[in-house]
């Protein structure tokens, strides 16, 4: 029902994957990913799929060794609680994204004229619900937050921020997606978003430009993914990046340092071997330990003004929260774009692939062709009242 979906049209009236295609996307994607490599369960809304279904389908992607995701607009995991529960409990699900924004015209609070603002209520409920399960569970279930982005929501960018940096406590990552049109209802009217449309409301929202180049996966015209550290006393923010333009010493230090501890997971390790590990990384790698304490001395200093400010502040209300925050801005390529030689390069460089037919897929290809229609099989398509 979403005014911006990428799915064909009839995806609507089509089964579910067979569980055995299912097994062979993934085992496709950790071949192409390699060990820990972060795969999205999405369809559509897999949460429509019985729990014991979806979560054979994350316990298969933990065991044959990916990190998965399950992407969602959640409103299941508001009416049955227990469903979520037992992903997490039964399945070992810790990895969620829910989305929600002022495109989906399926949710009870959605009208014509809502706003992202409006919406807000909507993610307090998410952010709850989060809270909840991490302490009901006493597991760890890591949130992120997607939101569709078109010409009407764009201005609307600083609302949403706004909230979440007051839920960064629930929520650590929140990625905007500039609609592309290639959508089935209203796309011609809601596209033509850049990546810089997004950003610089982003950067608004957080009261200072931040490097868009701090680092890239794939193309740089593709998505822009910057981790940050907030830290909030009352309404007074301090955003640190990781990468701060023109400072050569903090990129080389967030280089070494990915090299170095970069393949390292803490998925299936207790506490203590966690502490073991990092541990023997450190003990293998004392310049580097050398290196941290001085650059942390560095940036603290070259930092002053802002960490000063925040401090202050928060002497003066007594609380202080200081959480890791990663923004992305994801853009998928309209039918026109493809066909462009900055397309051609773009779906060469594409690390967002899906398995289709043995060969790995570029999302923006599968979204902008007729690629997508391809596979829902005559056979699986269900005849739907009043459809041709």
């Amino acid at each position: 029902a979403c005014t911006s979906c990428y799915l064909g049209e009839e995806a609507n009236a089509a089964d579910p994957l067979p569980k055995e295609e299912v097994f062979r996307q993934l085992d496709e994607l950790r071949e192409f990913l390699g060990p820990q490599g972060k795969a999205q369960i999405t369809a559509g809304e897999v949460t429509l799929l019985p729990r014991e279904t979806l979560g054979e389908y994350v316990r298969y992607a933990i065991d044959i060794g990916l990190d998965p995701m399950v992407m969602t607009h959640g409103r299941r995991f508001l009416e049955e609680p227990d469903y979520l529960q037992e992903l997490i409990e039964k399945d070992g699900l810790e990895k969620i994204s829910i989305h929600v924004d002022s495109t989906q015209r399926g949710r009870e609070e959605w009208t014509p004229f809502v706003t992202e603002e409006q919406l807000n209520p909507v993610r307090d409920r998410y952010a709850r619900l989060i809270r909840f399960m991490r302490e009901k569970t006493g597991r760890k279930l890591h949130a992120a937050h997607t939101v569709t982005v078109t010409q009407k929501s764009l201005d609307q960018i600083p609302d949403i921020m706004s909230w979440f940096v007051r839920n960064l406590d629930a929520f650590r990552m929140v990625s905007f997606q500039p609609v592309a049109e290639v959508g089935r209802t209203q796309d011609q009217k809601i596209g033509g978003l850049t990546l810089s449309d997004v950003w610089d409301r982003i950067c608004s929202a957080l009261g200072k430009p931040l490097n868009r180049d701090a680092m890239h996966f794939g193309h740089p015209e593709c998505h822009i993914m910057i981790p940050v550290v907030v830290a909030r006393a009352g309404e007074e923010l301090c955003v640190l990046e990781t990468v701060r333009t023109a400072k050569r010493w903090d990129r080389g230090f967030l280089q070494r340092l990915l090299r170095t501890v970069g393949g390292y997971t803490v998925r299936g390790k207790n506490p203590v071997e966690n502490l073991l590990g990092i541990a023997s990384l450190t003990l293998r790698n004392p310049l580097l330990l050398v290196e941290a304490l001085f650059y942390g001395l560095y940036r603290s200093w070259g930092d002053r003004r802002e960490l000063l400010k925040i401090l202050i502040q928060a002497a003066r209300n007594r609380s202080l929260s200081v959480r890791p925050l990663v923004l992305v801005v994801h853009k998928f390529m309209s039918p026109n774009e493809l066909e462009t030689e900055q397309g051609q390069e773009r779906l060469q460089a594409c690390t967002f692939r899906v398995p289709v037919n043995g060969e790995m897929i570029a999302m923006c290809e599968l979204n902008a062709t007729g690629l997508r229609s391809k596979l829902y099989p005559a056979a699986r398509i269900r005849k739907v009242a009043g459809q041709p």
